[in-house]
């Protein structure tokens, strides 16, 4: 059974069927064809996946986003990126990426910090006389900040189907993300360098303290939220509610750049990102589940362990497996197929699960922005005006750098492990 589902996965993906049906549909040929049960079963194992307190982060997260964007906070964390940073070789490039850094904080969604902070600085970088080529694919590549850096959906789709904690999940992704913006910024240093491209001047305490006032209201988001997880006054998925409140609170009475109309579209837009990745947790739930009875996982780990068990070759292994599995899978679904699979194998070599969460997070964002299903790439596209090929070959420099940044996660530990042990 197992030996057809995925060439039946593959094949009706090939077909055009969208993910979640893919994945649903190989599910029931297979049982149907190949198993001894019901495919009835199918069904009801895809709204099991999705019945999960945890998975009920992932709308109030997506809406908080949009009223963020809309809510005009994206100019004002430019501007506090440009003060802080504006000043060194580069300058407006290094501010795309800790913009990037700031609004992903806010959002927890790749694509959603690609629009916000692309369509502002793309014209801005190419006005600046900043090549077309290396703005958009600094923006794609950046954008990858923004479901690793706390709060993160992808994080709580890993925590729910792995059982591991999201607090500490949220506080280990912190350290990882700085370090992919301190190398994306160092790469724009010497590239902008090279090219002698004009500084900005130094700014004055007088200009950053009124950056940092005007975006101080939602920089204040990520203080509320991971400070009321971590001192438990309300859960994770609570913490996603705290945040639309706060995020509509913002846009309608404290910036008033939110008016009805646009309420009301935003909670359309949100809710269909919502049911569009719901819908793939389930399809990808039932996958799983169809995986775990056969003993798929343990099968693997032995297959794997026989090879070797060196913890340094096996996550070299696993890195590889994911890094190919995201060209072909968007990151939530990559997520919820291969993380059981593998996260038991990597903590049998002792990786632990928090750490394990962080180098799959890394490789799925990665695949966000690797053709064919990249969805960054297509998010720019719609930005830059530019081909998949032209987006994808702008990324190359900056992917080279997330997978210097991929090894180091991977075999440093202490980055993603240091934050929860002192938090937990």
């Amino acid at each position: 059974m197992i030996t057809a589902l995925l060439p039946i996965f593959f094949a009706v993906l090939l077909l055009g069927l969208p993910i979640f049906a893919s994945l649903a549909l190989a599910v029931f040929v297979a049982i149907e064809f190949f198993g001894a049960t019901s495919p009835v079963i199918v069904p009801m194992r895809m709204f099991t996946g999705m019945n999960n307190f945890s998975l009920m982060a992932i709308p109030f997260f997506i809406l908080a986003a949009e009223l963020m964007r809309i809510g005009g906070l994206s100019d004002r964390l430019i501007n506090l990126a440009k003060a802080l940073v504006g000043w060194v070789p580069g300058g407006l490039a290094a501010a795309t990426v800790l913009s990037c850094l700031f609004f992903g904080s806010i959002s927890g969604s790749s694509p959603a910090t690609v629009v916000a902070i692309g369509s502002i600085m793309f014209p801005a970088l190419v006005a600046a006389g900043y090549n077309k080529l290396f703005a958009i694919g600094l923006i794609a590549t950046a954008g990858t900040l923004g479901p690793i850096v706390p709060p993160s959906i992808a994080l709580i789709i890993y925590g729910s189907v792995t059982g591991t904690s999201v607090g500490r999940l949220f506080a280990a992704g912190l350290l990882p993300a700085m370090l992919i913006a301190a190398l994306l910024i160092a790469y724009c240093m010497v590239y902008a360098s090279f090219k002698g491209y004009e500084r900005a001047p130094f700014p004055s305490l007088r200009e950053i303290g009124q950056a940092l006032k005007a975006a101080a209201w939602g920089l204040g988001l990520p203080f509320i939220l991971l400070g009321g997880i971590y001192s438990g006054v309300f859960t994770p998925t609570e913490s996603a509610a705290v945040a639309c409140v706060y995020g509509l609170f913002i846009g309608m009475v404290v910036y008033r750049t939110i008016r009805w109309p646009e309420l009301v579209s935003t909670l359309r837009s949100s809710g269909l990102t919502s049911a569009t990745l719901l819908l793939i947790t389930a399809g990808a739930s039932a996958f799983s589940w169809l995986l775990a009875i056969t003993g798929t996982p343990t099968q693997l780990a032995s297959q794997v362990l026989s090879l070797t068990d060196d913890p340094l070759q096996v996550m070299a292994l696993f890195n590889i497996v994911m890094i190919i599995a995201g060209f072909f899978l968007d990151s939530a679904s990559a997520i919820i197929v291969l993380s059981p699979l593998l996260q038991p194998i990597a903590a049998q070599v002792g990786v632990d699960p928090v750490h394990f969460g962080v180098i799959t997070l890394v490789n799925f964002s990665v695949g966000m922005i690797t053709p064919p299903v990249g969805l960054n790439l297509f998010v720019a596209m719609s930005i830059s005006r530019m081909s998949l090929q032209q987006v994808f070959r702008a990324c190359l420099p900056f992917i080279v750098m997330m997978l210097v940044a991929l090894v180091i996660i991977t075999y440093v530990p202490w980055l993603s492990n240091w934050l929860p042990s002192l938090i937990y």
